[in-house]
């Protein structure tokens, strides 16, 4: 009886509902299950490549069985979880005062945190060897001079050292997607709690977090996966001190094998082993969904919020969100600045002032591959972006709203590629499209692309789902009963409250597509070079100057993209409604 109740849902739903799923199954299953199928299949292959015969669970049973696995899953488990608290609870903190407050300064703020993830993670890990390692830091230099010691009092080199840099690194994605959340919630439920007698801590605890619960899961659950899989923050600080998470583990045996041959079998068992702990996570996080719909923020009825004053509070509190931009963007941007006007790499002096020239900047601008490079990656960055708020909003319209049938594959598959390390996505796209040879999409800058709308769908999923459970229906109710058709209530109601999260998704993707590394690293072909591959480059050929100076051009073109972003903003709530 429940199959043929199960089967009623499917024949009883409306055409345009199943033909809109039957789409995203088709997207999502061509983005994520073939080269999640060539990920698994490699850990059981002799040789590690999916289309070559034979059979085998020697790679998985090596893999269970290494004694280094026990400490590589507990240093990435403390350096996932270590740096998703940080980010999380200084992106939570900066959503309230940001959204919510009459903190001074707060456009001003907001651009500042966005542009952080300018910085691409690389030159941010080297800034931070820079500033606090044991031997060179300036920080070091600086303290130790103040305390009258040689002796180095940070060392940057740590497990907690990892943890800081990857936190900061995070916390702006933490705060686009707490942002819009935090916004949404209605000032009369603060009115009503405040007439109840109910202090700011206690309507903090009562009420606000409870109902961000969804969104802070969500985040949460992004950065953890994000953390078990990220590659540039572990290879600058943890390789040196020998602290193996997964990604450089992964890393180190596809470029530097015992016996020079990449070890594919090994590094698909390992990431096999990811999927498993990525099923738990995403059982919890559908678990944690079923209850969102206690949590809608935004009804029909008198929705506004206008700034909480802080009082006294208002420029101490400033002062500590000015603290955090100083740690996550001014003095590594300072760093970076300095090291792109070197002629050579030196430890901070001012005795160095003298030498300073704009000659990496100069070659950098006078090298045609380095225009290509930048011409491919803002055509890469433009086009993942758009392309995963389009599927993600799709996804989210299905998942929570039309809740279609196959509603929960669909949001399960719009998750899964978190779990799929970027050099692992390379590789698979690379078995993909040898394959499909009849396809010219193999060596462009189409097979990054691809690759970015994989990577990034599952936080763009999550974002904009997490803002549509706070979206009571009764506000389309209300709109149709009026004489409103779909369309005008897609354009009137939905699409100008989805604006920001939208916008949001949109500039994290293009901030993270123009700086990725290691997805594009193993797509790297002779015509699809982009800048963060061509700083890698530069870095490994011994020019850590020259690689700085693209660091600061990322960081003003992400600066002319934040000022956009912003207008849009602006513009597009206005002229929807």
């Amino acid at each position: 009886m429940g199959a043929f109740a199960r089967r009623g849902a499917f024949t009883s739903a409306p055409l345009p509902v199943l033909l809109g799923g039957a789409a995203l199954l088709l997207v999502l299953g061509y983005l994520v299950v073939v080269p999640l199928a060539m990920l698994v299949v490699s850990a059981f292959k002799p040789s590690g490549f999916p289309l070559e015969p034979g059979f085998t669970t020697a790679h998985v049973a090596k893999a269970f069985a290494d004694p280094f696995l026990p400490g590589l899953i507990l240093n990435t488990l403390a350096f996932s979880a270590g740096s998703t608290l940080v980010a999380v609870t200084l992106g939570l903190a900066l959503a309230f005062l940001l959204e919510r407050t009459d903190l001074p300064m707060r456009g001003l703020m907001r651009g500042t945190v966005v542009m952080a993830m300018a910085i691409p993670l690389m030159l941010l890990a080297i800034a931070w060897t820079l500033l606090l390692s044991p031997r060179i830091g300036a920080i070091n230099v600086v303290v130790g001079g103040w305390l009258g010691t040689r002796q180095p009092i940070f060392n940057i080199y740590t497990l907690g050292g990892m943890v800081f840099v990857e936190g900061l690194a995070l916390v702006p994605s933490a705060y686009l997607m707490l942002a819009a959340p935090v916004a949404n919630i209605g000032q009369s439920l603060d009115e009503a709690a405040s007439l109840s007698g109910a202090r700011p801590l206690r309507r903090l605890l009562r009420i606000h977090l409870p109902m961000l619960l969804p969104a802070i899961a969500s985040a949460a659950l992004v950065l953890f996966i994000i953390g078990l899989v990220i590659f540039d923050v572990p290879a600058i600080i943890g390789i040196p001190a020998k602290l193996w998470v997964f990604s450089t583990h992964l890393y180190n045996l596809a470029n530097n094998p015992p016996e020079s041959i990449p070890l594919y079998g090994e590094i698909g068992a390992l990431s096999f082993l990811l999927l498993l702990a990525l099923g738990a996570l995403v059982l919890l996080v559908q678990r944690l969904g079923r209850e969102a719909q206690r949590f809608v923020a935004i009804t029909g009825k008198g929705w506004r919020a206008a700034p909480q004053p802080l009082g006294a509070w208002r420029w101490p509190l400033a002062g500590l969100v000015a603290l955090y931009l100083v740690l996550a963007v001014l003095l590594p941007f300072a760093m970076l600045l300095w090291t792109s006007l070197l002629p050579y790499q030196a430890r901070f002096s001012l005795d160095l002032v003298e030498l300073l020239t704009t000659e990496n900047h100069l070659t950098f601008l006078r090298n045609a591959r380095a225009l290509e490079a930048t011409s491919n990656a803002l055509q890469v960055a433009l086009i993942s972006a758009t392309g995963v708020v389009l599927l993600a909003f799709a996804v989210a319209t299905y998942v929570h709203r039309a809740k279609g049938p196959g509603r929960r594959i669909i949001d399960t598959l719009a998750l899964v590629p978190l779990a799929l390390p970027g050099v692992m996505v390379g590789l698979a796209l690379v078995f993909v499209y040898l394959s499909l040879d009849f396809l010219p999409v193999y060596g462009t800058i189409w097979i990054i692309v691809i690759a970015f709308v994989t990577d990034y769908v599952a936080y763009g999923s999550r974002s904009m789902g997490a803002v549509m459970v706070q979206l009571h229906p009764e506000l389309e109710e209300a709109a149709r009963m009026s004489g409103a058709g779909p369309a005008r209530v897609m354009r009137r109601i939905l699409v100008p409250l989805f604006l920001p999260a939208a916008l949001a998704v949109w500039i994290w993707v293009f901030a993270h597509a123009l700086r990725a590394l290691s997805t594009p690293i193993m797509l790297q072909g002779r015509d699809n070079v982009v800048l963060s591959t061509l700083l890698w480059g530069y870095w490994n050929t011994g020019e850590p100057t020259i690689a700085a100076a693209i660091g600061v051009w990322l960081v003003g073109i992400l600066a002319i993209a934040t000022v956009a972003w912003r207008a849009c903003a602006r513009r597009g709530a206005i002229g929807a409604v």
